[in-house]
């Protein structure tokens, strides 16, 4: 037998798989997720703090003296501790001044520790081995809520096999100074935020809060919100009642959607991408997808028929084949020219 006909052959068997899968991806596509995976309470949220701080003790890859702002800034550390120095008059290359940013959580207190991050302001070569010393954090509001001091580590302090030694985290480097206060109730109501909005997930969600807790309690203001009324029996146990409501599950709701990568041939679709009935024809090879027939053009041709199927075990057997990914970029482009792909079809 020809090696194109043994080929061919192989293809018709390898798109029969179609159906055998199909059963398997609805199923997983259908899976509950917890709603504290769904959605977030508004209010509940961090906060982004940062200053300026001075690193020392670098060997000598530090800023040069070209950088006035590290030798002023020098120069007014040693001042308050009581050496009096000029500005010209600092060590060059054993400090570094750096942009010093963290992340305060929700609900911190007093003396709470974050890490925190360093990252060269001047043109220093590394922070490997230095000291960060002690420098405020501020939030938006200009207000001091943190204080960050401690050692950096490169690459065992010594920047070796580091590939960036101007950015470094300081684990726990940070101590928060100033509680924040988290409002996230107002008059008995909460608001629920869809981290991925949708009309179908956001009633789902709404009917099984009310469900769960036998009474209309949650509303969707919009597809990304719910508003959520703490039932009276609830009201002196908020962090009860949002424990319960986080552990709830729902099935979630998700748009079709293909995403390929034509340059390593990757492809990414939910279960519910589906191929409506389609014939496929090229020579004397010819595929029927659905109910669709293929017409005859004079010539002979193989007609597979194939019944309800997915794009995902389109692409398993197309890979099974060894299609190059460029070709299998053009098969579902067509298909989704043709109105057969019932998805978006995004090209990285």
């Amino acid at each position: 037998m020809p090696r194109s006909n043994a080929r061919r052959n192989l293809f018709f068997v390898l798109f029969s798989a179609f159906i055998t899968f199909f059963g398997e991806i609805r199923d997983a596509s259908a899976q509950e997720v917890r709603l504290k995976d769904l959605v977030q309470i508004r209010g509940v949220r961090s906060n982004q703090i940062h200053g300026l701080g001075l690193v020392m003790g670098l060997n000598g890859s530090g800023d040069s003296k070209k950088s006035l702002a590290t030798n002023r800034a020098a120069a007014n550390l040693l001042s308050r501790l009581g050496m009096q120095m000029k500005e010209d008059e600092v060590v060059a290359g054993t400090m570094a001044v750096v942009m010093v940013t963290g992340e305060l959580p929700p609900f911190s207190r007093n003396g709470d520790r974050i890490d925190v991050k360093v990252s060269t302001v001047g043109d220093a070569k590394s922070l490997a081995g230095g000291n960060l010393m002690m420098a405020p954090l501020r939030a938006a509001d200009s207000q001091i809520y943190a204080v960050a001091q401690g050692a950096i580590l490169i690459g065992r302090a010594s920047g070796s096999g580091a590939q960036v030694q101007t950015v470094a985290m300081i684990p726990d480097g940070g101590v928060v100074e100033r509680e924040t206060r988290t409002d996230f109730t107002r008059d008995g109501i909460m608001t629920l935020t869809m981290k991925d909005p949708d009309f179908t997930t956001v009633q789902r969600v709404c009917d099984l809060i009310n469900s769960h807790f036998r009474g209309f309690y949650a509303e969707a203001t919009d597809p990304s919100a719910v508003s959520l009324r703490i039932p009276a029996s609830y009201a002196d146990k908020i962090v009860e009642f949002v424990a319960e409501l986080e552990a709830l599950k729902v099935v979630a709701d998700r748009a079709a959607v293909v995403v390929l990568n034509e340059r390593t041939g990757t492809v990414v679709m939910g279960g519910d991408v589906m191929v409506s009935p389609v014939s496929i024809s090229h020579g004397d090879l010819s595929i029927s997808v659905g109910n669709a027939k293929a017409k005859d053009a004079g010539a002979p041709q193989h007609i597979v028929e194939v019944q309800g199927t997915t794009v995902a075990s389109l692409i398993k057997s197309l890979n099974a084949m060894g299609v190059k990914p460029e070709d299998l970029v053009s098969i579902l482009h067509s298909l989704k020219t043709a109105g057969a792909l019932k998805a978006d079809l995004r090209v990285m």
